[in-house]
């Protein structure tokens, strides 16, 4: 058959349907419609702050359990193996290991959508991808902060460290680490992100082993080190909120 020919009999063959639509059930659909459409405006939608309630009463508490428990198992150690005689290059290793060790065990929550083919669905949604996403993120955020304020105290009152080095070890590593999850969670895929972040993440782990390191570990909070830890922390909103309005987030998590 010639292509012109296959064109008009299809074209022909959509144009004339040989069934003729019942009116009697036609009315009943347009009234369906009618009332669900009445539905829909009447319908009371909640604000991102009740929203933001029910993602930590469905999900914000696995992850709060989870953070709580690491705190409780890091508070254990600082009271029966770390103390005073501990050398405080040590210690600084080991809270700038507990400071890279929060934020990657928040990653897989973050990667929670990809991994159970969630996506299209979070898309549709009257709360986007992206408000899903910043929701997880203030969950996450809040645990962090509170699980970072249980280490520090834990380690001033414990170890030989100042207040200086303390903030150091535990706010330099934790804002570079998030900075960069922040990038990867605005510009790549979730399986680039995850990757990406795991990578970076376990790669920092490793880089606090070796000795040639021990001059990074002798650092105090100087006047450089908070310049730094600002222009991190700055970076960190600055790609928040590039996620929030000018981030392709939903179409690369569909992609």
């Amino acid at each position: 058959m010639k292509k012109q020919n296959f064109k008009k009999r299809l074209t022909k063959a959509l144009h004339q349907s040989p069934f003729r639509p019942d009116e009697n059930h036609f009315g009943k659909t347009l009234l369906l419609a009618r009332n669900q459409a009445c539905q829909k405006q009447s319908r009371v939608r909640i604000s991102f702050t009740h929203f933001l309630f029910l993602q930590i009463k469905f999900t914000g508490w696995k992850i709060w359990s989870i953070q709580g428990g690491i705190l409780l198992a890091v508070l254990y150690a600082f009271s029966h193996f770390f103390h005073n005689a501990v050398h405080p290059q040590y210690m600084a290793k080991l809270l700038f290991c507990f400071s890279v060790l929060l934020l990657m065990t928040a990653i897989p929550f973050l990667y929670r959508s990809a991994r159970y083919h969630m996506q299209e669905i979070e898309a549709a949604s009257r709360f986007s991808s992206v408000k899903l996403l910043i929701a997880r993120l203030l969950v996450i955020g809040f645990g962090n902060i509170f699980m970072l304020s249980g280490i520090f105290l834990a380690a001033i009152f414990k170890t030989s460290l100042g207040i200086g080095s303390t903030v150091l070890y535990l706010g330099f590593p934790f804002l570079f680490v998030c900075g960069v999850c922040l990038f990867m969670l605005g510009h790549f895929t979730p399986k680039h992100f995850l990757a990406g972040s795991m990578g970076i993440c376990t790669l920092l782990l490793f880089s606090a082993i070796p000795k040639q390191h021990a001059l990074l570990f002798r650092q105090s909070f100087s006047p450089g080190w908070l310049l730094l830890c600002a222009l991190l922390l700055a970076f960190c909103i600055q790609q928040f909120h590039y996620i929030i309005y000018y981030s392709h987030y939903t179409e690369m998590q569909i992609s």
